[in-house]
Formats: C-alpha cells, structure tokens, sequence
C-alpha cells in the first residue's frame, strides 16, 4: 500500500499491459447460471481452465491467442412442475455436454492498453447474454486515472467503468475497476495489478430474461500461473494450447512459424485444428505436406474439405456475377473470421443498426458464399440466434447474418432494420444471391415468413420451426407471395405456446396456392416449444443444401399493403389506390407478360431475354389491353453501380407502366 501511495503522490501513469510474445498467462475460470420460471427451475456449474498465449508484437500491437477448455460441467438443480426432476433429467444435460466442444478459442490483436482493434468473438464456450463482454484482456482506462474516476469502455453491455480503489489479490497490490449496466442488473470488475502487468481477477454477475424465465450468472476468473518465453512450437504440440495459438497465427499473419510447426498442429482426430490450421496455411498460401492435405481432402466435414483443395491449388475467382460485360466489384478478404458484432448504417438518418456476423474459415471475398439468415425467437435478439445456432453450423461454409428485433418481426420498422444489415453484408461480403436462405423459430419463424412475403425475390429457401403461420393475421394477409419459395415447417407435437395447426393450415394453404415447390412440414413427436436449428433433428440444413433460387418464375401472385417493399421478383408497384394492392403477372410461350391487377395505378416491370421461351419482340397486356410491344434493351446498360444491388434482378430492362 505504501508504494501505491508513494506512485500516486508522484502522479499518475498511465495503465498498460506488460506482455511479451512467448508469455502464456493460465486463469482458472468458473461459470454459474441459475434459470429460474414458472415452469421449471435450474442451476449449472461449468469450470474451464483458461491460456491466453501471447503469439507476437508488431507496431505496438500485441497478438493473443485464447484458448478455454472445459473440464467439467454439472447439472446441480433441475425442477419442473414444482418436483425435484434432477435425475432424470441429469441424463439429457450430459448427452447436451457431450455433442458440443469441450474447447472454444478465439484470438485478438490489441495495444498496451488493451484497446481491441476488432470485434470480439460472440458465439462463446456457452451460450450466455454476458459472456461476450468478458475478456482476460479487458480495455483499461485510456489516461492515467485516480480513484473515483469514471469512464466507459467498448462492449456490448453498455457498462460504465469506476475506479473503485486499490486491493490484495495473490498478493498483490491491485487497481479494482468495477463497470455497471445502467439499470445495476449487470456489473463486470476486474483487479488490473501495476506489479504484474496483467489481470488477476474478473468477476462478471448479472440477470436478464430469456425464453423460460430469468438468467442469473456468474463468472468468475483468477489468474493461476504466468510463464515467459514458451516457444510457439511448444503450444501447438499441445491439445490444450494449440487451438489458441493457430488462432492468432491465423488472425496476425505478421507472427513467424515454420511449416514444421503448423503440420504438426494438425491432430488426426481434431477437426476444429483441422481447420484453424488449413485456413492459416490457405491465407498465408503454404504448401502443406502432399500426404496430410490429400488425406483431408477426403474429410465429411465441407470447410475441412474446401480448405484442403485450396491449399494444394488456390481456387480461381469467382468471375462477374452477371452476363453483363461490367464486372461486380471484388470483395476485400475478412481481416478477422468467427461470428462478430456489427453495425449497420441507415440510409436516412436515423440510429445505427446493430448485427451479428459469422464469417466462415472459407470465405476469401474472391468466391461467393451462400448466406444465411436466422431470426431468433423470445425478444427477437440476435446473441439468442447466435447462441441457439453456432453448434449447428459448425464446419459449414454458411456465412450468417443475425439481425437484432427486439420485438416481433412481423412489423415494418423492423423489417427496415433486417434490410439495412442485409444490404450492408452484401456491400462488404461476396454472398451468392442465389443461396440467400432464411430461417427462424418461435417469434422468428413467423418472421421468417413475413420477410420472405415481403422479399421472396431475395431468398433460395425458408425454414420456419415453430412459426404461427397464417394463425398470425400480418403473415396471414400476404401469404400468396410465398408461391415461388421453397418452404419447410417445424413443429412439436406438443407445443404448449404456438399450437402445431399453425404450421398444418399454412402448409395446407400454401399447397393450394399451385407453388412452385410443394411445402415440407414435419411434425415431431413429444417435443415442446424447444426447436431451434441445434435441435431440430438435422431437418434445416440439409433442405437448404440444395436448393437456389428462380430470380424469374414464370408465374407471379402479390399482395402488397403498402410500399415500404413494392417488388416481387420482377413486378414492381409503383402507385396504388387505396388499400391492398393484388396482382397475378405470368410469362406465356407466345412471349407475352399478362398482368391482371387491383388497386394499383402504376407498376415497373424489369425484363432480361432469358425470362422468355424464344428470342424476339415481347409483348405486355395488362388488364386484358397491351400496354407494350417491342425488343428490349441492352440489360448491362440499364445496371446500376450499387454493389448491393442484385446482379440479375436489377441488371434488367425496366419499364414502367401505367394502368390502361
């Protein structure tokens, strides 16, 4: 305490991180979350044992990888209806444990302050609304601070930050900082020592709702060891430390290593090294061992697969995606892979629109990747998309776009923000306009069906698991526009919140509209409202797998309420009267488009030679009158600049017309 003083009387200086490549900080890490509602009751304890693994230092940033392994993870309480159901349901939590990871790694580059320069990984070692705030490298204050100092720091909680005075931890004197959400339901403190340079301990505690009541949990870490000068080849040679260093090899190419030792970070039977090292080799272009490369060329698993064919020959680039002469602007390769958090800007004023990412280890920005999108159930957040959904995808060269409600789907304000995060991963990402998938569940799974009304253009396929369907009035209203999209419904049997006739009707409904593709529904036997694409009996993903989507059906029925969202494929409402604009538009094999309409004044039809069955002069009749006859133009003269425009729908020749 006496040096503590005698520091402050000297002034202040500012806080910095004493960490140098080689050092490998080990923290014991104990995880608590109690769930309580008012159907059932539980209390789970996990423990880990944390390496953070300092790889390399270049231009004043510090390269880290982090690696947590799970040693343990116990099921203490479990109450349903009132009665103690702990030995039944022990059984279920451990089966649970089993089929996911019992590592989870991740890897920053960040200043001597602890500043990050990108995004933190969301998707953690367990799923949880606070976790992703919590670092063994937390941000310290940006100037030289005294007690009673207060500031905020970059995370997702929103916490501000006090100094709240000097302690003993280990031994030693430490700075505790405490930071606190702005309802005090949240509080994150960590001991920060001048002595040592590095954190000795962090306690995160807080309490939010989910879906089955209110989560309480408690996180709690303390600094077990410190080692200094470890080799790289030392960690990778290690279960227990090799994920992390491959991690930090893969975000920082600048850190050195050998092509001996990232063969040797390759473990037969550990797929997710497997990978993390393919993508290192794959971004840094090294040549592998023939042998290892062939053997996992041959890998079920399809990014293990994709990266191995890159690494014994880089894949050529994807070229225009159009047929258009003007080649669709090349994407920049991701600095940083993993599901990240980001933001999205209106195009008119307005606050900024927060989403959640997943950029696989496949995506290079030169190819295309398939996209989809996962709209949560509960209050619509999109960590609880993230958390219901990351197992699932595993191993998949999905990219993944979790957008954020907050409320129900079905309303246009939301949809506006989905389309905003939309439009703002198809400017930054290579996505394949003709793999755009949407799924949900619960709240989302109607979502899904009312965005895909709203936009079926967009989209190869939809999933709904344990969506109201038609029972919901907005989706109800619009269901005609699903007609062209492939759809699969998801239902428990026993679904005590959203009845399983939601999903029959809609089915039945649809299958009456003649669409283009008969809808799937799949009702599961005993299961209650507990579907989502981890648990959904492996149905999602392999129906998406194939399908792509028909930019140009030959038969098109819409009902548009208003004109917020006015195009369905390549009909578009421009005015209307009052009401509920309806249409029918359908290609015939003479090359005549007949329209037939209600309430709609104005329409722009976007027209491309191979919506037709023969080449020549097309003809429109609407309402029975021709409206046009004549060639159409140049499609590529008539394509915009706008990189998040569609490449085949917009790159068309649009005519507008008015009602005869």
């Amino acid at each position: 305490m006496a040096l503590c003083s005698l520091c402050l009387a000297q002034g202040p200086a500012p806080w910095r991180y004493d960490l140098r490549p080689g050092d490998r900080l080990v923290y014991s890490y104990t995880f608590r979350r109690e769930v309580r509602g008012d159907r059932a009751e539980s209390v789970v304890e996990a423990r880990y044992r944390t390496q953070v693994l300092i790889a390399g230092v270049r231009e004043g940033m510090i390269s880290a990888g982090f690696q947590r392994n799970r040693e343990s993870a116990e099921l203490l309480t479990y109450r349903a209806g009132g009665k103690d159901k702990l030995s039944s349901e022990r059984p279920n939590f451990e089966k649970r444990m089993q089929a996911r990871p019992s590592q989870f790694s991740e890897a920053m580059e960040f200043n001597a302050a602890g500043e990050p320069r990108y995004s933190w990984e969301v998707s953690r070692e367990t799923s949880s609304h606070l976790l992703p705030a919590l670092h063994e490298i937390e941000l310290l204050p940006a100037q030289a601070a005294k007690p009673g100092d207060r500031w905020y720091a970059m995370d997702l909680l929103g916490l501000q930050f006090e100094w709240v005075g000097s302690e003993t931890v280990r031994g030693k004197i430490c700075y505790h900082v405490k930071g606190t959400g702005s309802d005090g339901s949240i509080t994150l403190s960590y001991w920060w020592s001048p002595e040592s340079g590095v954190i000795e301990r962090i306690d995160l505690e807080g309490t939010y709702g989910v879906p089955a009541g209110t989560s309480h949990e408690h996180a709690q870490l303390e600094l077990e060891s410190r080692t200094r000068d470890e080799t790289l080849g030392s960690w990778l040679s290690k279960s227990e430390t090799r994920l992390g260093a491959l991690e930090a090899l893969l975000l920082s190419p600048s850190v050195s290593m050998s092509v001996d030792e990232l063969s040797a970070g390759i473990d037969g039977n550990a797929l997710s090294a497997q990978r993390l090292a393919l993508a290192v080799a794959a971004r840094r272009h090294l040549q592998l061992p023939a042998s290892v490369v062939n053997t996992l060329r041959g890998s079920p698993d399809p990014e293990i697969k994709s990266l191995a064919s890159e690494v014994i020959g880089p894949r050529t680039a994807a070229g225009p995606t159009s047929d258009c002469v003007r080649v669709i602007p090349k994407k920049s390769e991701a600095p940083k892979f993993g599901t990240l958090f980001r933001v999205a800007l209106p195009e008119k004023e307005g606050e900024r629109i927060p989403y959640f990412l997943r950029i696989p280890l496949t995506y290079r920005g030169d190819h295309p990747l398939p996209l989809l999108i996962y709209l949560s159930g509960g209050a619509g957040f999109g960590l609880d998309g993230v958390n219901t959904a990351s197992d699932a995808l595993v191993g998949t060269n999905y990219l993944v776009l979790y957008p954020q409600a907050g409320e129900f789907w079905w309303k246009p304000e939301v949809a506006a923000r989905l389309d905003a995060a939309l439009r703002d991963t198809f400017k930054e990402f290579n996505v394949d306009r003709d793999r755009v998938y949407l799924a949900g569940f619960s709240n989302g799974g109607t979502g899904a069906l009312y965005m895909a009304e709203l936009w079926p253009q967009r989209f190869a396929a939809v999933v709904s698991l344990m969506g109201a369907g038609q029972c919901n009035e907005d989706v109800q209203k619009m269901l005609p526009n699903l007609a062209n999209v492939p759809l699969l419904f998801v239902h428990g049997d026993k679904d005590p919140i959203i009845a399983p006739d939601c999903s029959k009707v809609t089915d039945e409904a649809i299958g009456a509209l003649r669409p283009r593709a008969a809808p799937q529904l799949r009702i599961l036997p005993d299961r209650e409202h507990d579907i989502t694409l981890t648990s959904d009996d492996g149905l999602t993903l392999p129906f998406l797998k194939d399908k792509a989507r028909d930019p140009f059906p030959k038969r098109i029925a819409a009902r548009i309420p208003d004109l917020t969202f006015p195009r369905q494929y390549w009909v578009e409402v421009l005015e209307k009267k009052g009401g509920e604009a309806e249409l029918n538009a359908e290609i015939k094999r003479d090359n005549a488009v007949e329209i037939r309409s209600r309430d709609v004044k104005r329409l722009r039809i976007y027209l491309r030679p191979e919506m037709f069955p023969q080449a020549g002069p097309v003809r429109v009749r609407w309402n029975g009158k021709q409206v046009f006859e004549g060639a159409l133009r140049d499609v590529c003269a008539a394509a915009g600049a706008d990189t998040t425009g569609d490449p085949k729908l917009d790159f068309a020749d649009g005519k507008e017309l008015a009602v005869p």
